[in-house]
């Protein structure tokens, strides 16, 4: 009897605590979640690869880690190429090397579906530069993880 009292009284004085009545406190749904936080990455190529070094496959495998955590993750993958080229091969360039990346991310156990292309060519330069500029930083894809 003492037990169940001080059981009932510990009850009460935590939903006192709370500022809720006894008979709101088991009617209210707790906020949502907040959602995951996004996750990026780069992987750089040399000119005209789409190539993954050693460091790139590390980073891709990084990246794999943290999508294969969450069964909702999606994952977003762009490449980029310098403005050495003409307009039209740059961008057929960086779909490639963005597949390049997501078909190391499925080798990694990221599921083929979760993951979407773009493909955006010399658009997006980290470092702007003039038309036809061999530029290291702007050859790369950009892994996010949502």
């Amino acid at each position: 009897m003492i037990k169940t009292l001080s059981a009932m009284l510990g009850i009460l004085l935590v939903t006192a605590a709370c500022g809720q009545s006894l008979q709101s406190a088991s009617l209210t749904t707790p906020p949502p979640a907040p959602p995951p936080p996004i996750r990026g990455w780069m992987v750089f190529f040399e000119t005209n690869s789409t190539a993954l070094s050693e460091q790139a496959n590390m980073t891709v495998r990084a990246a794999a880690d943290v999508a294969r955590a969450s069964a909702s993750s999606k994952v977003e993958v762009s490449g980029f190429t310098d403005t050495e080229g003409s307009v039209a091969t740059n961008q057929a360039l960086s779909v490639r090397r963005a597949t390049a990346v997501r078909d190391a991310l499925v080798r990694a156990g990221v599921p083929t579906q979760s993951v979407r292309l773009i493909g955006a060519g010399e658009t997006g330069l980290l470092v702007p530069t003039p038309d036809q500029t061999r530029y290291p930083s702007n050859r790369r894809a950009m892994i996010v993880v949502q």
